[in-house]
């Protein structure tokens, strides 16, 4: 038949000179997006499973007038397919500066698609700063994803990306942002299926823009996103029930089922290569393996190159019976644990218990040993269910190595002893040499877990470290900052050092899953406390690392907590005009945005129904358009309206915050 389109035949990597990096002798350094508004890509393309490895974008400087557009494929337009395409580690940095482009698309794959992509996929990194765009959609895979023509959707199927992606806005206009681990933005009528995002997404600005860990915006009830999924734990993203749907997964929840089965049912529903039939195009590897692309030339083992092998699965052991005829069963024989560290075991009985339920106290012979629960209840029909008991090793002053005996004890009931073994690590001391000279770092009993303090590569003396719980004294809130309002959500910890190197020292504090939840998408930071003159401050360069807030250089030590910032004072919106609309009934209202707010909302009423300024019957007609505009519309023809608008926004206890009224605006209709 004629030619359609284009499809690779070979591998391609851009490290050319084989160095292991992409740099200037490289024959590729930076690659140009292919197709753009003027001249889009329209054809299709077959990867074939072929990988495209290091595709590398670099852009520093000005940017251009007019639209920009990043990723292999710049603007694809008209309705083709791209499929079986594989990138691997795609580098796409953008640090241009007072940008005069009106919109911004960046993806690995394409920065804008009015088509379809389906079996495809992308790993790497992604970081763009945005400052003077209307407007920016970022993507893992894709920026924008839209209809190619009236009545004709947008389709990606069947693909994933462990796309890291990182926005930088700076944009007055950062509320039309729209970032994703997959998709930027999803306009109607357009679909994701069969597909999931992997990647972090960090955003600069997240108050103010759409951010997800699969798709960034969805812009209506007929763009959707079902079945498809991102993973929380690495996203950074919680689940959220304002997304439709809220399908964010757990790391492990993606990689259990092993097969098209749970939450993967209804990926071999779809025919992907037009003979009519459902096709089944993934692997799902091992009990610990995310699912890859078997199908169009992909290579499963090729997208696990490098991951860590599934542990092997624990033998049960039976607890030896004594007396009694009723035996515990438990998944493992024992478990060793260091000193502020978690596990757990699993428990069930062989038969069931005859008449009332049984009831299983678990106790430990050991204080520095917690179970939980501490009960457990078997019935007849539950009985052969695995129960789960978990074991928490508190932290004390010796330095011995111990042990604690967990009992399991009920009526007519076997005898069943656990034995947790705890290794010693607290007080805890790491040594490390670096450039000759050594750090060494030591926790106290009272030190918070997960804190990490480490030397620069140029570590110029020797150094030691000491990491310790904050005095009780610390105050525990700041000015425009959120320290954490229960004390789940707090972390604060004294570092101090012996001697201070000429590049300072790395320290890595782990962030509270409870400060994350309130600080609802407002930018996280380090803070440091410089005692009753200096109060707390920022400590610069301070920037969230997964599940931690890191700061590299610092040369100053004490006393450092995690926090967020809280915004200034919600401004008011101002200079409200109102003029007729093109369409008969129709108002356009217009207005100076209020500072530091995340939404407006339009208000009115009739002129015949209230005085100007009685609020009390108010209509709220609708969450504005946009910051600055909104048109309203089905008015009476011939009457006169009083039209208002208020700013809104969450304040730092996650509580809805109202500016004052606008100055009211009046208009007559003819």
């Amino acid at each position: 038949g004629a030619c359609t389109g284009y499809e690779l035949l070979n591998n391609l990597d851009f490290d050319t000179n084989e160095n292991g990096v992409v740099d200037a002798d490289d024959a590729y350094p930076s690659w140009a997006p292919i197709g753009d508004f003027d001249g889009p890509y329209t054809a299709n393309f077959n990867g074939n499973g072929h990988t495209i490895a290091r595709l590398t974008v670099s852009e520093t400087g000005q940017f251009p007038a007019g639209n920009v557009y990043m990723g292999l494929f710049g603007y694809i337009f008209d309705g083709p397919v791209i499929e079986n395409v594989a990138l691997t580690d795609v580098s796409i940095t953008d640090a241009r500066s007072h940008a005069a482009s009106a919109f911004y698309y960046a993806g690995a794959l394409a920065g804008f698609v009015a088509g379809t992509v389906r079996t495809s996929y992308a790993t790497g990194t992604l970081t763009v700063s945005t400052r003077d765009q209307t407007s920016s959609r970022v993507g893992g895979l894709v920026g924008l994803l839209r209809f190619p023509e009236a009545g004709v959707p947008g389709r990606l199927d069947a693909s994933w990306a462990a796309v890291n992606t990182t926005v930088n806005s700076t944009s007055a206009h950062s509320a039309n942002d729209a970032v994703g681990g997959m998709v930027g933005e999803l306009t109607a009528p357009s679909a994701i299926t069969a597909s999931y995002s992997a990647g972090s997404v960090a955003v600069s600005n997240p108050s103010r823009a759409a951010v997800g860990g699969l798709v960034g915006r969805l812009e209506n009830a007929n763009a959707t996103a079902a079945g498809s999924y991102w993973d929380t734990k690495t996203s950074g993203i919680a689940d959220d029930a304002d997304k439709d749907p809220p399908e964010g997964k757990s790391t492990e929840n993606l990689q259990a089922p092993t097969g098209y089965r749970g939450i993967y049912q209804s990926w071999d529903d779809h025919d992907r290569n037009g003979d009519g039939s459902p096709d089944a195009p993934w692997d799902f590897g091992d009990r610990c393996q995310y699912p890859v692309l078997d199908w169009g030339g992909h290579d499963p083992a090729a997208q696990r190159a490098g991951d860590d092998p599934c542990p092997p699965e624990p033998a049960e052991y039976v607890a030896p019976p004594i007396v009694y005829n009723l035996n515990i069963r438990f998944s493992v024989r024992s478990l060793t644990l260091d000193e502020g560290e978690s596990g757990s075991y699993r428990v069930r009985m062989t038969q069931a218990p005859a008449g009332h339920p049984a009831r299983v106290s678990v106790e430990s012979n050991n204080s520095d040993v917690v179970v939980s629960p501490t009960e457990l209840v078997f019935s007849a029909a539950n009985y052969d269910r695995w129960q789960t008991v978990t074991v928490t090793v508190l932290r004390d002053a010796n330095e011995l190595d111990e042990s604690a005996h967990i009992a399991h004890r009920g009526p007519r009931l076997s005898y069943g002893g656990f034995i947790v073994n705890v290794n010693d690590t607290w007080p805890g001391t790491t040594t490390e040499t670096v450039n000759g000279y050594t750090i060494t770092v030591k926790d106290t009993v009272d030190a918070p877990l997960g804190v990490t303090v480490t030397a620069p590569a140029t570590l110029d003396r020797d150094t030691e470290v000491t990491v310790s719980g904050a005095p009780a004294d610390t105050p525990q809130s700041a000015s425009g900052y959120g320290l954490g309002a229960s004390a789940a959500a707090r972390l604060s910890v004294s570092i101090g050092a012996s001697a201070t190197p000429a590049d300072g020292l790395n320290i890595c504090l782990p962030l509270p899953a409870a400060l994350v939840a309130e600080a609802a998408g407002r930018p996280l930071t380090l803070l440091r406390y410089a005692g009753d003159d200096g109060g707390w401050s920022a400590v610069a360069g301070a920037q969230r690392r997964g599940d931690a807030l890191c700061a590299d250089g610092v040369t100053e030590y004490g006393v450092f907590a995690a926090a967020y910032v809280i915004p200034d004072a919600l401004g008011a919106p101002a200079n409200l005009a109102a003029t007729p609309g093109a369409a008969p009934g129709s108002v356009v209202l217009t207005w100076t945005p209020a500072a530091y707010a995340a939404r407006h909302f339009v208000f009115g009423i009739k002129q015949s129904d209230a005085a100007a300024g009685d609020t009390s019957n108010l209509a709220a007609w609708t969450f504005a358009e946009r910051p600055n505009v909104h048109t309203v519309t089905g008015l009476e023809s011939g009457a006169a309206y009083y039209f208002t608008v208020t700013a809104g926004r969450s304040d730092a206890d996650g509580n809805n915050e109202w500016s004052p009224w606008a100055p009211w605006a009046v208009i007559a209709l003819d």
